[in-house]
């Protein structure tokens, strides 16, 4: 089968720099646009199925598309962003003002540290990997479906497909409403298209 797998849409945080993790905004305008765009790309996709995190970002993304193919969105929990703890709200230039010691060890190994009252990297790899592999498995091999989720839970999904380690997240890009196109089959994952272009493969 193959997977369409895209982030939200914008909010007001994400335009003003802050980490959002799991405070659970709204669309602002430009992110419901956002959402229309991405709707009227896929108009004329045959799509089976579309999940989305429980957050509110997310499910509004989710049901824009999902009015262009009269199909309710199916709230998967596990895929919701990564708990920035005490982090939530916070600009870079905050964090690195508040928690220098913190943004150090966060640049150099991302993918094991503990964001202070939040998660690992690690989890939300757990986590949403299972998601994921739990909708795969419902569909047939000839469908297609639509799960919208957040930055760290696709680039999350990304490195495991590619054996790219967690601390290398930030080598994929995951930008607002842009895709990628995944395919499943027989448990074998692969990346069909990835954000920004590039093709590649793994299990």
């Amino acid at each position: 089968m193959q997977i369409i797998l895209l982030r939200h849409g914008v909010t007001e945080w994400n335009l003003q720099g802050r980490c959002q993790g799991v405070t659970d905004l709204d669309l602002n305008d430009t992110g419901r646009r956002q959402a229309a765009g991405v709707a009227t790309a896929l108009s004329g996709e045959t799509i089976a199925a579309i999940y989305s995190s429980n957050l509110k970002r997310a499910v509004q993304t989710a049901a824009i598309i999902g009015q262009t193919h009269n199909l309710a969105v199916v709230v998967e929990e596990r895929l919701r962003e990564l708990d920035h703890g005490e982090l939530e709200g916070l600009t870079f230039a905050e964090i690195h003002s508040a928690m220098p010691d913190f943004l150090r060890e966060w640049r150099e190994r991302p993918g094991e540290v503990l964001i202070p009252g939040g998660e690992r990297l690690t989890e939300v790899d757990a986590r949403v990997w299972e998601g994921m592999s739990r909708i795969a498995r419902r569909h047939r091999p000839d469908e297609t479906a639509v799960i919208v989720s957040h930055h760290f839970p696709i680039a999350a999904v990304l490195c495991r497909i590619t054996g790219t380690s967690l601390n290398r997240y930030r080598s994929f890009r995951v930008a607002p409403c842009e895709a990628t196109r995944l395919t499943y089959r027989d448990e074998a994952w692969a990346v069909l298209q990835a954000q920004g272009g590039a093709a590649s493969t793994g299990a």
